[in-house]
């Protein structure tokens, strides 16, 4: 085995096959918990191969699962279920979770009604019979319950980490009196729904303020108690969340659930993240098919597809299960996890505490709502783009990336935010030889209003709908904080790196959607025809650039007195626009396509709109790190540690759905084995190539600027070492 070499000492980097057994449980059913055995509890995830289990101290419902002195023992439960899960694991070296519930408890608010968030309507959030009545953060909640219980649970306990769930009020908002009370005290204003209508990022942050506050509090408690307690609260090290906030967790942890958004590419797209940070991030699934809780069970094949992106992106891996009313496991379920389990312990050897190999930089963004939102579509179709592509790439969030010593080609999706230094960053990677891609409104940004000499305001040009400053960077359209650098003099909107792309925005478009006319090179794999691209185009002039595709109209915009066959009119007159356009900037070359085209492919998933991309790509990146000959589906990631360096191939079969609006899950049931898969690597250093875990090693082939070999078959995830 290599040498580990990734940062941090956490013995959490080294632990990947977590179970999160979750036991929201309510009081109503005859005989809860009645059958729970501490031992045989156990015993299952000692047979399934897990060496990291969460167990639950509080649920939703509000009932504690342990010996308490604070808040309600659920009245089911006659014994210690935490303390006895927690004596009996330590038998078998288990490292274990204290999962507690935070941001719901049932019982609490009940008995205490003052304690319930409101939301902007004067409503509870709650009181409906279900699993979500929701306490406020502000309210006395914290200091009478979730301190004491959290102190005599740490006093009480010898365990390794907490799970601290739902940080957040829900949308980040919450009109009750003590919250009310804290934002007059904090800010001098009064907390009203008139005033979320006209600043709701306002309101948003006094929310996230709380969660940080929170979360603070109880991280300080903790490493009073015991130092050596790793403390989490789900959703810290994700995507877009506030520094503070993560600064407040010892590790990571992503919810990541195929059924929730309908991509099994979830989970690479979150690990190639976070495997960017210097903290061990968990990337949690879950073995049912359609959400927590459902008592379905998912496929071998399926939890070996979904640990292996995790794992071979740089992810740790976490399965959440749920525990039966009467206190037992399904043992069925975890012959399915042992197995999966056993296929990832096979390959850890050559997975943990890895780096990904630097060569494309998707610099995206994530939506900031946490739980409740969908992802960004733009940032996660590039990367589905890229990934389909078979290209090596990392993603950062927005401003948060570093010095792109390391890359060759930076990506920027239209709703990437960048300051005005990062921006400068992007400019020296380019000028110095680096490819820039860029899409849409990326860097593009609104002036403020210019004055007349008679001292009116005279109104800026507008060719997006008048919205604030946080509404139009919602939309992408904007750069909060851009500063000069997105402005111009004329009061018109501007790319913040107009002079990299060689073009300059004009205004945006009446047509919904539109066309890009054929360039020989970019239409290699699809019909030579116009292309279609399901979202509205820039108008953009070029000032350096040149153009590979320019923009054709749709004859008319689709209205009920022109209809076509289709709802969307054929391609009508070609423009005088830009569609695609390429620019040399100092030793550099930045890549420029005036429509959301990756938006566009995560909606639509139109096959012709990626390969022009790709094909794009491919023409100007002349340094990838390797070429796969395989199709689509099959996911390409380089990854290094010491001297060596792993190839990871990994593919899937899902079966097709019926009624989509209805049959949103496509199971994976069977993945059928690939065959003679050819890869060349660009790294002439490379003196054996050897498949693992069988241990082959594979014939090399030289090249010019590398070596070649077949990798003889793939079935879900081969791992190709390859040693200088």
């Amino acid at each position: 085995m290599t040498t580990m070499t990734r940062d941090g000492d956490s013995w959490f980097w080294d632990y990947t096959r977590q179970v999160h057994v979750d036991f929201h449980m309510p009081e109503f059913p005859v005989g809860a918990i009645a059958k729970f055995d501490a031992e045989q509890f156990v015993q299952t995830f000692v047979r399934a191969r897990a060496n990291v289990i969460g167990v639950f101290t509080k649920c939703h419902f509000g009932n504690a699962f342990y010996d308490n002195e604070y808040g309600h023992k659920h009245n089911g439960l006659k014994g210690d279920f935490f303390g006895e899960v927690l004596a009996e694991a330590r038998k078998y070296d288990l490292k274990v979770i204290a999962y507690y519930s935070l941001g719901t408890d049932a019982y609490a608010v009940t008995q205490n009604p003052d304690w319930y968030q409101i939301d902007e309507n004067g409503n509870v959030r709650g009181s409906e019979g279900t699993v979500w009545e929701l306490p406020c953060l502000n309210s006395p909640y914290r200091e009478e319950l979730v301190i004491p219980q959290v102190r005599e649970i740490t006093e009480k306990y010898v365990f390794d980490g907490y799970l601290f769930d739902i940080p957040y009020q829900h949308n980040h908002t919450c009109f009750c009196a003590y919250c009310r009370k804290k934002f007059r005290e904090e800010t001098g204003r009064e907390l009203t729904t008139e005033l979320y209508l006209d600043e709701p990022e306002t309101v948003r942050d006094f929310g996230r303020r709380t969660a940080i506050r929170t979360m603070q509090e109880i991280r300080e408690l903790v490493k009073a108690i015991r130092p050596e307690v790793l403390v989490n609260c789900n959703g810290a090290w994700r995507m877009g969340e506030p520094e503070e906030l993560n600064l407040t967790s010892d590790y990571g942890l992503w919810e990541s659930q195929p059924s929730a958004t309908g991509t099994f590419y979830n989970h690479s797209i979150r690990a190639r993240h976070v495997r960017t940070l210097d903290v061990p991030v968990q990337i949690m699934t879950v073995r049912f098919t359609e959400g927590w809780g459902l008592m379905s069970c998912k496929t071998p094949e399926q939890l070996k597809y979904e640990f292996a992106t995790i794992l071979a992106n740089g992810g740790i891996v976490n399965i959440g299960d749920q525990v039966l009313p009467d206190g037992t496991l399904q043992q069925g379920v975890y012959d399915v996890i042992g197995e999966a389990f056993e296929f990832v312990e096979q390959r850890e050897a050559y997975c943990l505490r890895a780096r990904s190999v630097a060569h494309i930089a998707l610099i995206g963004t994530n939506t900031t709502n946490w739980y409740h939102d969908k992802d960004d579509a733009s940032t996660f179709g590039a990367a589905k783009m890229l990934l389909e592509g078979h290209h090596q790439f990392d993603i950062y969030c927005n401003s948060a990336f570093p010095e792109l010593d390391g890359y060759k080609v930076v990506v920027l999706p239209e709703t990437v935010e960048l300051d005005e230094a990062a921006q400068e960053r992007i400019r020296r990677f380019v000028a110095r030889g680096g490819l820039l891609l860029a899409e849409g409104a990326a860097t593009l940004g609104r002036t403020p209003v210019a004055q007349s000499t008679t001292g009116a305001a005279l109104t800026a040009a507008a060719p997006i709908e008048a919205a604030s400053a946080s509404e139009v960077s919602v939309r992408g359209s904007a750069v909060p904080g851009s500063g000069a650098s997105g402005l111009s003099k004329a009061g018109f909107l501007r790319f913040g790196l107009a002079d990299v792309f060689g073009v300059e925005y004009r205004e945006r478009t009446p047509y919904p959607f539109a066309y890009m006319t054929e360039d020989e090179e970019l239409w290699q794999g699809i019909a030579r025809i116009p292309q279609l691209v399901e979202e509205p185009f820039l108008k953009v002039a070029p000032t350096t650039a040149e153009t590979r595709s320019r923009i054709q109209w749709p004859l008319t915009v689709p209205a009920r007195n022109r209809a076509f066959r289709h709802p969307l009119p054929p391609a009508g007159l070609e423009s005088d626009y830009p569609a695609i356009t390429v620019n040399r900037y100092g030793e550099g070359t930045a890549l420029y396509i005036a429509a959301p085209v990756f938006r566009s492919y995560w909606h639509s998933n139109h096959f012709w709109v990626r390969r022009i991309v790709g094909n794009l790509l491919n023409a100007y990146d002349t340094q990838k790190p390797f070429t796969v000959e395989a199709p689509a589906h099959v996911e390409a990631n380089l990854m290094e540690r010491g001297d060596d360096r792993f190839l990871h191939l990994i593919q899937y079969q899902s079966v097709q759905v019926g009624e989509k609006s209805t049959a949103f899950y496509a199971p994976i049931e069977t993945i059928t084995p690939m065959h003679d898969i050819g890869v060349t690597v660009r790294d002439s250093s490379i003196k054996q190539a050897v498949l693992q875990p069988e241990g082959l090693e594979l014939p090399l082939r030289r090249t010019d600027d590398g070596v070649a070999f077949t990798v003889p078959k793939l079935h879900i995830h081969a791992i190709v070492q390859l040693k200088r």
